[in-house]
C-alpha cells in the first residue's frame, strides 16, 4: 500500500498545501490543523509606518480580514508576497526565513519606520534587529495561534501500519505533534528547517529530511523526495 501524507498547517494554508502535494505525489492528504489562526479585535496604529513587515502567510489574511489599508510590505517568502498582492498590498518577497529576511531589508536600505505585523508566537526578533541596524522598526500582534488536538482521522492513520509522510512547517507544530501523537505507523518526516526537525525530538522516525530551503517549492521537493526513498526509487539527480 503507498503512504499517505499528514498535513498540520493551519486550514487555510493546509487546504492549498493538501491540493499542491496530492497533485504532484498522487497520495491521499489527511489535513489535521494542529494550530488555529485567531485574529485580533483591530489592526495598530499605521499612520506613521512607511512599510510593513509580513511573515507568514496567516498575517496576510489577518490584515485582510481586519481591513487593512493598502501598503508597500517586506514579505517573507513568494508565496506570502503573491497572497499580499492578490489583497491589494506593493509587496516584494526577501527570503524565506527571518535569517534571510532581515540582511535584506538592511541592504534595502528603506527610509522611514517599518512595522513587523505577526502573530502571538514569533521566531527571529525582526523588529529589534532591524532597529539595532538603524531602521526603525516596530512590531504588532494581529493574529493568535491555538493549539489544537489531532483529528480522530489523523489518529487512526498514525495507529496503521501504512507509512506516513509527515511535512512539518513550524517549531510549535512539531513540538504539539511529538507531545500527542503516539504513533505505530511508520513516519517520514520532513522539516522546513533544522530548529523545526530540533523540536520534533527523540519521536522514533524511520526516516528525517529537511528541506533545502525554509520556503513552499523547497518542502514540496523534499516530501517528492522522501516518497521515491521510501519506494525504492532512489535518490532524485
Amino acid at each position: 500500500m503507498r503512504p499517505s501524507i499528514l498535513l498540520t498547517r493551519p486550514a487555510a494554508e493546509s487546504e492549498a498545501t493538501g491540493r499542491a502535494l496530492a497533485k504532484i505525489t498522487g497520495l491521499p492528504v489527511i489535513e489535521s490543523p494542529l494550530m488555529q489562526v485567531r485574529s485580533a479585535a483591530n489592526l495598530p496604529d499605521l499612520t506613521d509606518i512607511a512599510q510593513l513587515i509580513l511573515t507568514s502567510r496567516n498575517g496576510v489574511q489577518t490584515y485582510a480580514a481586519l481591513s487593512g489599508p493598502p501598503r508597500s510590505a517586506f514579505c517573507v517568502g513568494e508565496a506570502t508576497a503573491e497572497d499580499a498582492r492578490a489583497i491589494g498590498l506593493d509587496a516584494c518577497a526577501m527570503g524565506g526565513d527571518a535569517a534571510t529576511m532581515v540582511p535584506r531589508i538592511i541592504e534595502a536600505a528603506p527610509s522611514g519606520t517599518l512595522m513587523h505585523l505577526r502573530g502571538e508566537h514569533s521566531s527571529g526578533n525582526i523588529a529589534q534587529r532591524l532597529t539595532e541596524a538603524g531602521i526603525p522598526t516596530s512590531e504588532a500582534v494581529i493574529y493568535h495561534q491555538d493549539l489544537l488536538d489531532l483529528t480522530a482521522e489523523a489518529q487512526a492513520v498514525l495507529a496503521a501500519r501504512t507509512p506516513l509522510i509527515l511535512p512539518l512547517y513550524s517549531p510549535r507544530t512539531a513540538a504539539r505533534f511529538a507531545e500527542l501523537a503516539r504513533p505505530r505507523a511508520p513516519l517520514y518526516l520532513v522539516a522546513i528547517s533544522r530548529a523545526v526537525e530540533r523540536a520534533f525530538g527523540d519521536l522514533p522516525t524511520r526516516d528525517r529530511m529537511i528541506a533545502d530551503a525554509p520556503d513552499a517549492p523547497s518542502m514540496i521537493r523534499a516530501v517528492v523526495a522522501t516518497l521515491r526513498r521510501l519506494e525504492g526509487m532512489g535518490r532524485p539527480d
